[in-house]
């Protein structure tokens, strides 16, 4: 009897919290793709500032290269 009060009282709690699981289960779903959304985005800025960095670095040299030019006349 005990046993089957139990079983009945997990079926209520199953059935009444489904639709919080399955809002759960969405909203993990939602978190996982917004995760690997700001990722991409995380690697995209990244890529981007080694290329500001790079002509960056060739503004300088190119800067230099002007000065010694200049230097010469």
């Amino acid at each position: 009897m005990i046993r089957h009060g139990a079983k009945m009282l997990n079926n209520a709690i199953n059935i009444g919290t489904y639709p919080l699981q399955q809002q759960s289960k969405e909203l993990i779903n939602a978190i996982k793709q917004l995760s690997r959304n700001f990722e991409e985005q995380h690697k995209s800025v990244k890529k981007l500032e080694d290329e500001v960095e790079e002509h960056g670095k060739a503004i300088l040299l190119h800067d230099e290269k002007i000065k010694r030019l200049e230097e010469r006349k």
